[in-house]
């Protein structure tokens, strides 16, 4: 029997493995697919790491995590895609075996990792993530270098992680597809500028009546989770059985679609989810129903996150989430130049992709209010630059806290929000006071209610 298997061959060869494999691993082992989203000569998705764990759920494996690390291998589709994903499945969570201790990275700070806080240290290092950036410090907490590892420095981190060094079988033939499709991103036709405006509308996105065919630009959105987040008002997208919350959110993507204009995108935030110790993949999900309805699936960008949820002894923490990308039309194209000056790593081979290392405040905002999933500014700022032009209409279906309204505004561009919940209004003006200025601040709000 075998400990560790790895797989980093093309999607279909992948799935033969994952087949003819699952029988050799042992109780305790563990099967790594490494591989990168594949293309058509559009820049349309055809295989994406979602349907890997699909698949092998499907034969019995259990999922433990995916691991990303950036590569030179880019694909020039949409955007520059520098992505690497490592699928993680095992045959036994409860027997799994898994060394943590063989792939810790240092501390940086000078006393714990966390401050003060000695429960969060561990002297042997910090509690590895599924994000493989490692770094080099100046000893005072402050980073100096983002490491770009190699395939083979992946390879060999697994096998350390799993103690597995004369008990693997490695199958490396992967399929990298360079330079699939150029799309020049034009900034004619620029509008006349104007003092952009909002609206925000208290009711259901399942049905955006205030919002007129082909009048969107850009959708924005970070939805809720099925099952985890309540958002303390009956009648909630996420709280009813599985089935039924992906028919819900169905049709806010069908409202999605009716609304953006042909050369519009949808962006969606989400990341998988477990529960009862069960995978629920939630963005596999949602890229089947976004097809069905007539979206084109242009590839993911990762959000790294510096800080994490810790897992426990047998995981690694989670470092990352998903933004989905979608258009209307099949030859969307988007601003490159201005996702080339980015410059969140200290380590320009990183630099320019599809790596975006935002970190967002933790818990709600302040001891008065109470939202339980803030996402950053910067995060929506950066698609409204690359997707929009000064006075274009944004609009995001499950507004929330109103992150996506501030960074309409403060990028110049109208906005559109939908929120389930009227009683996030206060808290919605709280931060538009803190973080808007006067000139900004031409709000209405809608209360269908």
């Amino acid at each position: 029997m075998i400990r560790t298997v790895i797989s980093f061959q093309p999607y279909e060869q992948t799935i033969e493995l994952l087949k003819t494999k699952y029988n050799t691993l042992s109780e305790d082992g563990s099967f790594f697919a490494i591989f990168s989203t594949e293309y058509d000569s559009m820049g349309n998705v055809i295989h994406d790491f979602f349907q890997i764990i699909q698949k092998g759920v499907s034969m019995g494996y259990d999922y433990v995590n995916t691991i990303i690390y950036p590569t030179l291998d880019l694909q020039n589709v949409t955007f520059p895609d520098n992505i690497r994903y490592v699928v993680w499945l095992c045959k036994n969570n409860t027997e799994m075996y898994l060394n943590k201790d063989n792939i810790r990275e240092k501390h940086i700070w000078k006393d714990v990792e966390w401050g003060k806080r000695a429960k969060n240290y561990n002297p042997k290092g910090k509690d590895p993530g599924n994000v493989w950036i490692p770094t080099n410090d100046d000893g005072h907490a402050n980073i100096t270098e983002h490491i770009l590892l190699s395939d083979k420095n992946i390879i060999d981190r697994i096998i350390s992680m799993t103690d597995s060094f004369e008990d693997n079988e490695i199958f490396y033939n992967p399929l990298v597809q360079k330079n699939i499709v150029q799309n020049k991103y034009s900034e004619s036709n620029i509008r006349n500028e104007s003092k952009p405006s909002a609206k925000v509308i208290f009711d259901t996105s399942e049905k955006m009546n205030y919002v007129k065919d082909n009048s969107i630009n850009v959708v924005i959105t970070s939805p809720p989770y099925w099952n985890l987040k309540d958002y303390f008002k009956e009648g909630q997208i996420g709280q009813e059985p599985y089935n039924q919350y992906l028919s819900r959110m169905k049709s806010v993507w069908s409202e999605c679609y009716r609304v953006l204009n042909p050369d519009g995108s949808l962006w969606i935030n989400i990341n998988i989810r477990k529960h009862n110790h069960k995978v629920i993949l939630i963005p596999y999900d949602f890229i089947k129903m976004c097809k069905e309805l007539g979206f084109y699936y242009k590839g993911i960008f990762i959000w790294h996150k510096s800080s994490g949820i810790p897992t426990g002894k047998k995981n690694i923490v989670d470092r990352h989430e998903y933004v989905l990308v979608f258009s209307k039309k099949e030859n969307f194209v988007l601003n490159k130049n201005f996702l080339s000056a980015i410059t969140d790593y200290k380590n320009n081979l990183i630099n320019g992709g599809a790596f975006w290392n935002i970190n967002k405040k933790a818990g709600s905002i302040g001891k008065k209010y109470i939202h339980p999933a803030i996402y950053p500014n910067d995060l929506v700022c950066r698609i409204i630059n690359m997707t929009t032009q000064k006075n274009d209409f944004v609009l995001d279906p499950f507004l929330g806290s109103g992150t996506s309204l501030i960074a309409s505004l403060q990028c110049g561009r109208n906005f559109i929000g939908y929120e389930y919940n009227e009683g996030f209004q206060e808290l919605m003006q709280s931060r538009f006071e803190k973080e808007l200025t006067n000139s900004d601040k031409s709000i209405e709000f809608i209360n269908n209610f």
